[in-house]
């Protein structure tokens, strides 16, 4: 991994082909914890080849600044995958914003790391991708993703019905956002 971002403990970075075994074995690890807030997974998700292809794409989408998508890591463990953050729907022009999603290992849930990536990923958006807003959107019934989003600062904005196809029915979300009160064009 290639961190981009470090926190008291936390290493966020972008995926190598190198960390393909690591991040497939997350997915497996966490599978039936993650199907309920996730779309429908493409053929092949849960190998290393599609890893390694993934990792390419995301450095693609990361020089054409598209899209940074990373991998979260424990300091003490840079090698272990715990979770997933992108950043994605980078749009320039009037609105200097982007889409954040994340999931993080059930293992670990309940320490404060995804509050902690959370903030440092807001953080490098504003300062290092210089946006000036940050968009995230959870199911109504995950009181987890809610609280993470509260304590980062997001406010809700609405209400969107039938939003995000999960699990083969379409799913209502809560809108989010925080907004950098220092962009500067």
């Amino acid at each position: 991994m290639r961190s981009l971002i470090e926190t008291e403990r936390l290493c966020l970075g972008l995926p190598e082909p190198a960390d393909a075994a690591a991040i497939a074995a997350y997915y497996r690890e966490n599978r039936a914890h993650l199907e309920p807030w996730s779309p429908s997974w493409p053929a092949g998700f849960f190998t290393e080849d599609f890893w390694r292809d993934q990792a390419r794409s995301t450095r693609q989408d990361f020089r054409t600044g598209t899209a940074v998508r990373m991998v979260i890591a424990l300091r003490a463990q840079p090698r272990r995958v715990i979770g997933i953050l992108s950043l994605t729907q980078v749009v320039r022009g009037p609105v200097h914003h982007c889409v954040m999603g994340y999931s993080l290992a059930e293992e670990v849930q309940g320490h404060g790391y995804m509050l902690e990536a959370v903030r440092g990923a807001v953080g490098y958006a504003f300062q290092e991708l210089r946006l000036h807003r940050v968009s995230a959107s959870y199911m109504p019934h995950n009181r987890r993703s809610a609280a993470v989003l509260r304590h980062a600062g997001f406010t809700i904005e609405g209400y969107a019905r039938d939003y995000i196809r999960i699990e083969g029915r379409w799913e209502d979300h809560i809108m989010t956002a925080i907004v950098n009160p220092d962009w500067s064009g």
